[in-house]
């Protein structure tokens, strides 16, 4: 897939919607984050926002316990934002 985008005077650019629906990317004040290669290139990564993790610990029912949170949570993020390559 070949698509190009236009950097205005500001350095801000449109990312194309054929790229963000493939990331997974919405429209309103989402992050991403780059990764620049070592030959120059860049890479592009959906970040985890508090939108996406609406829920997580919704379960109230049970009494609070800081280590099933934790693990909980890492499981989420691990998920969510990509480890970066070696």
């Amino acid at each position: 897939m070949d698509i190009t985008s236009v950097v205005t005077s500001k350095g801000q650019m449109t990312l194309p919607a054929p790229i963000r629906k493939a990331l997974k990317i919405g429209t309103l004040h989402r992050r991403v984050r780059f990764e620049m290669c070592k030959d120059g290139s860049a890479k592009i990564f959906p970040m985890a926002d508090a939108l996406g993790l609406k829920g997580v610990f919704a379960d109230h029912s049970k009494p609070y316990d800081l280590e099933e949170r934790k693990k909980a949570w890492a499981a989420v993020t691990k998920r969510l934002v990509p480890q970066k390559r070696k």
